[in-house]
């Protein structure tokens, strides 16, 4: 995921595409972003993938969407060297551009067996383009890629669009949602600023315009969790990053990840992944740092 809540980080595409594979073990923290995400299970299976608190266990074929808005994260994705999975990331601008009244529609891809039988047809179809865009990414030889990569993803868009919308239940709650997701969004970004400095819930309270104990109530509903416990995972999951990523000692990694030291560093390390900063390290190829 991108540094920022709802920041795609769009290279040569108009839209994000990553292909996981490999013991990619790593968990994916509650959160949410503008755009429309979509995963595709190729090979393998993500044990909890988590969508707004339903807790999906993936097999090979099966294709998630997640709606502009909604709270999902991932635990055990992965768990063996020949799984490969997919994940799509459609701007909500771009959506916007395409079918402007998006704003009153939301993707509604359920499970094969409750689709009718022309939606069936479409299933397999976007599982065809998928694993299109998964091979055509791997590959990485054409001068032509970023082509046929965007010409696939729109084809995936246009099937989503035509075959598997709804009307959205409430629009009046979308606009309520737009503010929460306001609020929620100042509060990730001052977490993101400044998570290797310390600092207090009422200062990204105050950063929010918002009271303390509002600005934590709306968190742990739209989120999934409390805000203090994000604040946590979100310094240990960079602390994992530069234990794996780089030699600095452990009590650097704990320093510029907002910990007190390594004791703090090595509890969060258990909490998350099981596993102490000493035992990451050395299950990584990050060079030894001697610490």
């Amino acid at each position: 995921m991108p540094d920022k809540h709802e920041l795609v980080q769009l290279d040569k595409l108009p839209l994000y595409i990553e292909i996981h594979q490999q013991n990619n073990e790593s968990d994916v923290a509650p959160h949410w972003h503008q755009s429309i995400e979509l995963s595709f299970t190729m090979r393998g299976q993500i044990a909890h993938f988590i969508i707004n608190g339903v807790d999906h266990h993936t097999h090979p074929g099966e294709i998630l969407v997640i709606n502009s808005q909604v709270v999902h994260s991932v635990r055990s994705s992965t768990s063996s060297c020949s799984d490969l999975m997919l994940t799509m990331l459609f701007p909500y601008s771009l959506v916007l551009q395409v079918f402007p009244e998006m704003d009153q529609y939301m993707i509604d891809l359920k499970p094969l067996t409750e689709l009718s039988v022309e939606q069936i047809a479409q299933y397999h179809h976007l599982q065809a383009l998928l694993s299109r865009i998964t091979e055509t990414k791997l590959a990485n030889d054409s001068e032509f890629q970023n082509l046929e990569l965007t010409i696939l993803s729109y084809q995936v868009l246009e099937i989503l669009l035509k075959y598997f919308l709804r009307t959205r239940d409430n629009n009046s709650q979308l606009s309520s949602n737009l503010l929460i997701t306001g609020h929620l969004r100042r509060a990730l970004d001052f977490i993101q600023d400044h998570y290797q400095e310390p600092f207090s819930l009422q200062d990204i309270a105050d950063s929010c315009h918002l009271a303390r104990q509002y600005l934590q109530r709306i968190f742990r509903q739209n989120m999934g969790i409390t805000l203090g416990k994000y604040i946590r995972n979100y310094r240990a999951q960079r602390a994992y990053q530069e234990l794996c990523g780089t030699s600095h000692t452990l009590t650097a990694v704990a320093m510029n990840n907002g910990f007190s030291g390594v004791r703090s560093l090595n509890r969060a390390m258990v909490a998350n992944y099981g596993q102490t900063s000493m035992q990451i390290r050395k299950g990584s190829s990050a060079p030894d740092s001697g610490d």
